[in-house]
């Protein structure tokens, strides 16, 4: 007697009788067009206009044109993880405002900039609190107006973002060439010991996205059409640029594992990985026999040898950081000191725990395994669901070694998980099989 499991993929938006692409008028259409332009400019967070960032303005945008579309019709629902931890943000900074941490304490913490000098803390509570609600409602929710809309929409958002991060990857690389220095006159960022952060805050924000690309453009390398195979190969080397340009020693190290964790997932991958293997073995014995020295000059742009100064002063400068979380985090371990914290601490989940203590950190924990598990259910009905599963694995991962806890580039895997079918286990009655 065996049984035989099943599954049932209910519509992502379970009150919305209406098929995808049906015709919603030009506002709709330019929702959607605007939400993958929101898509592109998410990885451009050192690039303001007009003191805002683009990729904010087009997901607002994108909101108010699917609200006029939408006006009267059912909207679509996200997951209950994704709510969940907008509620945990919500409470977390509302605490802090009725109730703030002692500012005898705030007067005494350790803040200081990427060069370790003492700067005054400029943040607040409930504007890093609202604006965190961004990436984690207001983002997934665009995205999935444009699902509702236009059953292509998660593909095209996919893609859509690793253009804005091969964009960002290109100038970064062009710089450190020496050919232009358009990213600095575009955000004000300097390139400094051979690092540039493109269209980004800082080198380390420029390989975050083209972390998470990685899995997406290796997905898309391997289809059988030929045009999803030149955006692969185009956009996964303009990822690597941008990893080698930023510097990035946990960007590098992490690249190596999205590959591998995609690899694992992946059939299709293990059946090409011999012939990857050996194409590449070729490239780089011929790399390396033209330029004996690639290796060595290789190695040292990420930051993984040489006796680069700026190794030693970045780890003490994150040691420093990081010390001061924990003690935050001790100060107040339930609900933290303020979300004005969250951007200090040099790891996402130290930051959590000092901005928000255990309830944010819940919150984190709860959105992101949320959606990796939507993602693992949805890959038996969606393949483009195996990538997205590399992708905010791979992210929460380089999440633990750098990054703002509350930036929107960190989040965008899991906002497309939301788009992803339900697809919920359900039990069935034993079946005889031979």
């Amino acid at each position: 007697m065996t049984t035989l499991p099943a599954t049932t993929a209910p519509a992502l938006f379970a009150d919305a009788p209406r098929p995808a692409d049906e015709p919603r008028g030009g506002l709709g259409r330019a929702g959607v067009v605007t939400a993958y332009l929101a898509a592109v400019a998410i990885p451009w967070n050192g690039f303001f206009l007009g003191g805002l960032l683009p990729g904010d303005l087009l997901l607002l945008l994108s909101l108010m044109l699917f609200a006029a579309s939408d006006l009267g019709r059912p909207w679509p629902r996200l997951p209950a993880w994704a709510w969940g931890f907008a509620a945990l943000i919500v409470v977390v900074t509302v605490a802090h405002e009725l109730l703030p941490t002692d500012p005898l304490y705030l007067a005494q913490r350790v803040v200081v900039d990427a060069a370790g000098n003492p700067i005054p803390e400029i943040h607040t509570n409930l504007g890093v609190g609202g604006k965190y609600l961004v990436p984690i409602v207001g983002m997934p929710m665009a995205f999935a107006f444009a699902q509702l809309h236009s059953s292509g929409a998660l593909r095209r958002l996919m893609i859509a973002f690793g253009v804005g991060s091969g964009i960002s990857s290109f100038l970064a690389f062009a710089q450190v060439l020496g050919v232009t220095n358009l990213p600095t006159q575009l955000t004000g960022v300097p390139i400094a010991d051979g690092r540039s952060a493109g269209l980004a805050v800082h080198p380390n924000f420029l390989a975050t996205p083209c972390v998470m690309c990685i899995p997406i453009v290796m997905w898309f390398a391997l289809q059988p059409a030929f045009r999803d195979r030149v955006y692969g190969v185009s956009l996964g080397l303009l990822q690597l640029l941008g990893i080698y340009a930023s510097g990035s020693r946990g960007g590098a190290a992490v690249t190596a594992l999205a590959v591998v964790v995609s690899i694992a997932i992946m059939p299709v991958y293990r059946r090409v990985l011999p012939t990857a293997a050996l194409f590449l073995s070729l490239i780089g014995a011929v790399a390396f026999v033209a330029s004996p020295k690639l290796g060595t000059a290789v190695l040292k742009a990420v930051r993984l040898t040489g006796g680069d100064t700026t190794i030693s002063g970045s780890d003490y400068v994150r040691s420093q950081v990081g010390a001061q979380g924990i003690r935050d985090f001790k100060h107040s371990p339930i609900d933290g000191v303020g979300m004005q914290v969250a951007a200090e601490a040099h790891n996402v989940y130290i930051q959590a725990m000092a901005s928000g203590g255990l309830l944010l950190l819940a919150g984190l924990i709860l959105f992101l395994g949320g959606a990796l598990v939507r993602a693992a259910r949805a890959r038996q009905v969606q393949p483009l669901a195996y990538p997205l599963i590399a992708a905010v694995f791979s992210g929460a991962v380089l999440a633990s070694l750098e990054n703002s806890l509350t930036d929107r580039l960190a989040y965008v895997p899991a906002a497309l998980c939301a788009l992803l079918p339900a697809v919920h286990r359900t039990k069935t009655p034993e079946v005889e099989t031979p």
